[in-house]
């Protein structure tokens, strides 16, 4: 516990100071990271080594930023394939590691590790996320829609001033949550505070009074951060992050996204791997500067972004990404015409995901009819038919109305040649 405090407000010195730093000693410390994140990850995880002799890497003649592009990208069904044993460093304790598991934004669950003293300064990351827009954890209480609750040690307390609410619930229990936290500060899922924005009363109004939101976890349009800081009269921002490589960029007061290079490395690149010019769209492919035991080096998630060549006016020095295309799941419309927030379902499915590890490999869920809602699934080595059915009475609680619910066991599920697809689908079209 005291290490941990310890690396974490560490952590939090180094990563609101290194904003300030000047481009060219930016560019050096960057440069620095990359080239060591690689190196240990060839002589420490047997995974990366074996890829990198098959290629014929010269890991001493990886000494830039530029010589990346010597080295083979990687995917998640590689390091869904070799982990925990090829994956993660020699001599790991997994006992010591913090444990977990991607949200299924494939629809696919890979689970990963990381060091105590990662994920301190991973949680620090989530801090400067704040204070770049003015959060001071001293004045504001913070209100946070998640599907489970925050237990970080100092993440609440008489410095840090926090109160949860679940992602799956009703949205007016939401509403009646934010109503009596009475918090400064709102976060949570875009299409949640969406909805929430669209059944908040004026009389609510009057008692939730943020100063500033911030929406996460997946894409959400200006449009929609529009009306969310109409309906609450406060500005609202937007971050960018994974869920095994923690903040890739996030907004600062400008509402201009600023890439966290001290944390991940991006690179944009075009169909044939070659590095994209600013304002060109390019696949985004990332490496983890902050995780020896588990790194992700030339990591392909499958986004598509264009990164900037200007600096802001904010003050910090951070790179600037121009903009990025995430995923873009489908809300569900029932018979009623009743909308259902498809971060509510995949939420539901996180929490199953990271309660049974291995009770399913892979999903997907489709509402082909109004009435009818079809889950793709491939069971995990450990599936367990009562387990799974906790999870489908948990999806008929936040439904609240029939609708028939089919599972369908498969091989796999098949991409289309896509590196990405939605998890959460309807056929159904909105009027």
């Amino acid at each position: 516990m005291i290490k941990f405090i310890l690396a974490f407000y560490d952590s939090m010195i180094r990563l609101h100071v290194n904003p300030k730093l000047s481009v060219s000693i930016q560019k050096k410390l960057t440069e620095k990271r990359v080239v060591n994140a690689v190196r240990q990850a060839y002589f420490n995880v047997p995974y990366y080594t074996e890829i990198y002799d098959k290629a014929g890497v010269n890991i001493n003649a990886i000494r830039t930023i530029e010589d990346l592009k010597k080295l083979p990208m990687i995917t998640k069904d590689e390091i869904r394939e070799n982990f925990p044993d090829k994956i993660v460093a020699r001599g790991t304790d997994l006992k010591k590691c913090h444990y977990s598991a991607t949200t299924g934004s494939t629809g696919r669950s890979l689970p990963f590790v990381y060091s105590p003293k990662t994920y301190a300064y991973y949680i620090a990351t989530n801090m400067r996320v704040h204070t770049m827009i003015g959060y001071k954890p001293w004045k504001h209480k913070i209100a946070y829609i998640k599907y489970t609750a925050i237990n970080t040690p100092g993440s609440d307390g008489p410095f840090f001033k926090s109160v949860h609410i679940p992602s799956i619930i009703p949205v007016e229990n939401q509403i009646a949550m934010l109503k009596e936290a009475k918090a400064d500060y709102i976060i949570g899922y875009a299409s949640i505070v969406y909805e929430i924005s669209q059944k908040i009363s004026k009389n609510d109004l009057k008692v939730i009074k943020p100063k500033f939101i911030l929406v996460n976890s997946e894409l959400s349009t200006q449009d929609q951060r529009d009306f969310i800081a109409s309906v609450f009269n406060c500005p609202v921002y937007d971050e960018y992050s994974t869920e095994e490589t923690w903040m890739v960029a996030s907004q600062c007061k400008n509402k201009n996204y600023h890439l966290f290079i001290d944390n991940v490395w991006v690179e944009f690149l075009d169909k044939d791997g070659n590095e994209v010019g600013p304002y060109e769209t390019g696949e985004m492919v990332l490496t983890t500067l902050q995780s020896p035991v588990m790194p992700f080096i030339r990591y392909r998630i499958g986004d598509l972004g264009q990164k900037s060549d200007k600096l802001c006016s904010c003050g910090s020095k951070l790179p600037i990404l121009h903009s990025f295309e995430g995923r873009a799941d489908d809300s569900f419309i029932l018979p009623s015409g009743k909308f259902v927030s498809s971060l509510k379902l995949l939420n539901t499915f996180t929490k199953y995901i990271k309660k049974y590890l291995h009770l399913m490999e892979e999903f997907k869920v489709i509402q082909k009819e109004k009435g009818l809602i079809v889950i793709e699934l491939v069971k995990g080595k450990e599936y367990d038919e009562n387990k799974f059915n906790e999870l489908i009475h948990a999806l008929e609680e936040i439904l609240g109305e029939p609708v028939t619910i089919k599972v369908e066991f498969v091989d796999n599920i098949n991409l289309h040649g896509s590196i990405k697809r939605k998890a959460i689908e309807s056929w159904v079209k909105v009027k």
